[in-house]
């Protein structure tokens, strides 16, 4: 009998235990309908606000005609250096002696190579940047120089312009007319 009635009482205390703590959704999120007078002060709200003109505070914008912008100089990096590459004629290959090239760039990947060469052209605005294939590798090499002092001096720009491995090189260079 004892055993009977612990287990009767507990299965009742477990019983309401479990009914107490279990709520509802529906009153833990029930919402009300909104009220006449709530309703009423956010439409005299809204309508004060319509009557606001936003034309007094529009920012007018000026474009300029853009036919009559000329294009920019160049910036100029190196003091006492030339920068402008000679354009004036048509230059034609008479022979190839020794001399120095910079060495900027070697990669096994043409494509890599092409645009480190485009790059290197923008940036020290040279005509004379080449792509030399030698198997494996694909080498950007920049210059025609007769005298080291001159490629050193293009080294040094290369590795201010972030072209740290840039290095001279003895190589067969193009003598123009």
């Amino acid at each position: 009998m004892n055993r009977k009635f612990i287990f009767l009482f507990s299965f009742i205390i477990v019983s309401l235990l479990i009914a107490s703590c279990g709520t509802s959704v529906a009153t833990r999120y029930e919402q009300k309908p909104p009220s006449k007078e709530n309703s009423a002060k956010k439409t005299k709200i809204i309508k004060e606000q319509g009557n606001f003109d936003l034309t007094n505070y529009r920012t007018k914008l000026n474009f300029p005609d853009t036919k009559n912008i000329s294009s920019p100089e160049k910036n100029v990096v190196w003091y006492n250096y030339k920068n402008a590459p000679d354009t004036s004629s048509t230059k034609v290959i008479i022979k190839t002696t020794q001399g120095y090239r910079i060495l900027v760039y070697t990669s096994d990947n043409l494509d890599e190579a092409d645009s480190t060469k485009s790059d290197v052209a923008i940036k020290t605005n040279r005509q004379d940047v080449y792509i030399v294939f030698d198997p494996p590798f694909y080498k950007v090499e920049v210059g025609d120089f007769r005298v080291m002092e001159d490629a050193k001096n293009l080294s040094f720009q290369l590795k201010q312009m972030g072209y740290g491995d840039s290095k001279v090189i003895s190589s067969k260079i193009n003598i123009y007319q």
